[in-house]
Protein backbone atom coordinates (compact mmCIF):
# COMPACT_ATOMS: atom_id res chain seq x y z
CA UNK A 1 0.00 0.00 0.00
CA UNK A 2 1.15 3.50 -0.77
CA UNK A 3 -0.67 5.40 1.90
CA UNK A 4 -2.30 3.47 4.78
CA UNK A 5 -4.79 6.30 6.02
CA UNK A 6 -6.54 9.88 4.71
CA UNK A 7 -4.11 11.82 5.88
CA UNK A 8 -1.17 9.88 4.75
CA UNK A 9 -2.65 10.40 1.55
CA UNK A 10 -3.60 13.77 2.21
CA UNK A 11 0.55 14.61 2.83
CA UNK A 12 1.23 12.66 -0.42
CA UNK A 13 -1.12 14.78 -2.32
CA UNK A 14 0.75 17.59 -1.42
CA UNK A 15 3.90 15.87 -2.16
CA UNK A 16 2.53 15.33 -5.72
CA UNK A 17 0.16 17.96 -6.92
CA UNK A 18 1.61 21.16 -5.30
CA UNK A 19 4.76 20.52 -7.55
CA UNK A 20 2.91 19.18 -10.86
CA UNK A 21 0.61 22.34 -10.22
CA UNK A 22 3.23 24.85 -10.26
CA UNK A 23 5.04 23.21 -13.32
CA UNK A 24 1.72 22.72 -15.67
CA UNK A 25 2.43 25.78 -17.66
CA UNK A 26 -0.29 28.05 -15.86
CA UNK A 27 2.14 29.67 -13.22
CA UNK A 28 5.44 29.29 -15.47
CA UNK A 29 5.40 28.47 -19.03
CA UNK A 30 7.01 25.69 -20.38
CA UNK A 31 9.37 27.30 -22.52
CA UNK A 32 11.24 28.91 -19.70
CA UNK A 33 12.22 25.50 -18.16
CA UNK A 34 15.32 23.49 -18.85
CA UNK A 35 14.01 21.55 -21.90
CA UNK A 36 14.73 17.55 -20.21
CA UNK A 37 11.91 19.09 -17.23
CA UNK A 38 9.79 20.42 -19.97
CA UNK A 39 9.72 16.94 -21.89
CA UNK A 40 9.27 14.91 -18.46
CA UNK A 41 6.47 16.79 -17.85
CA UNK A 42 4.50 15.79 -21.21
CA UNK A 43 3.77 13.09 -18.89
CA UNK A 44 1.37 14.99 -16.26
CA UNK A 45 -2.02 15.41 -17.46
CA UNK A 46 -1.85 19.05 -16.14
CA UNK A 47 0.29 20.57 -18.90
CA UNK A 48 -1.95 19.88 -21.59
CA UNK A 49 -4.97 20.74 -19.76
CA UNK A 50 -3.59 24.07 -19.34
CA UNK A 51 -2.46 24.27 -22.64
CA UNK A 52 -6.14 23.62 -24.50
CA UNK A 53 -7.67 25.58 -21.49
CA UNK A 54 -5.49 28.82 -21.87
CA UNK A 55 -6.43 28.13 -25.70
CA UNK A 56 -9.54 28.52 -25.94
CA UNK A 57 -10.60 30.66 -23.22
CA UNK A 58 -7.69 33.23 -24.39
CA UNK A 59 -7.44 32.41 -28.20
CA UNK A 60 -11.23 30.76 -28.66
CA UNK A 61 -9.59 28.02 -30.05
CA UNK A 62 -11.82 25.37 -31.35
CA UNK A 63 -11.82 21.78 -31.40
CA UNK A 64 -9.52 21.45 -34.75
CA UNK A 65 -7.12 23.38 -32.94
CA UNK A 66 -7.01 21.74 -29.45
CA UNK A 67 -7.62 18.15 -30.77
CA UNK A 68 -4.01 17.11 -29.48
CA UNK A 69 -4.20 18.15 -25.48
CA UNK A 70 -7.28 16.82 -25.77
CA UNK A 71 -6.57 13.08 -27.46
CA UNK A 72 -2.90 13.33 -24.89
CA UNK A 73 -5.31 13.91 -21.43
CA UNK A 74 -7.42 11.34 -22.73
CA UNK A 75 -4.72 8.89 -23.31
CA UNK A 76 -2.58 9.88 -19.84
CA UNK A 77 -6.44 9.19 -17.91
CA UNK A 78 -7.10 5.46 -19.55
CA UNK A 79 -3.37 4.43 -18.95
CA UNK A 80 -3.98 5.96 -15.13
CA UNK A 81 -6.96 4.26 -15.00
CA UNK A 82 -5.81 1.11 -16.01
CA UNK A 83 -2.56 0.97 -13.77
CA UNK A 84 -5.15 1.74 -11.29
CA UNK A 85 -7.80 -1.37 -11.75
CA UNK A 86 -4.63 -3.38 -12.18
CA UNK A 87 -3.07 -2.09 -8.68
CA UNK A 88 -7.09 -2.67 -7.08
CA UNK A 89 -7.37 -6.26 -8.78
CA UNK A 90 -4.18 -7.48 -6.99
CA UNK A 91 -4.63 -6.08 -3.51
CA UNK A 92 -8.01 -7.29 -3.31
CA UNK A 93 -6.77 -11.04 -4.69
CA UNK A 94 -3.98 -10.82 -1.79
CA UNK A 95 -6.67 -9.73 0.68
CA UNK A 96 -9.79 -11.16 -0.60
CA UNK A 97 -12.01 -9.97 3.28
Amino acid sequence: MVARSMPQLGLLYLLVYLPLAMLSGSNTPLESMPSCLAAALQASPTVHFVSFAQAILYRGAGFAVVWPQFLATGLIGVLVLALALLRFRTVTAANPT
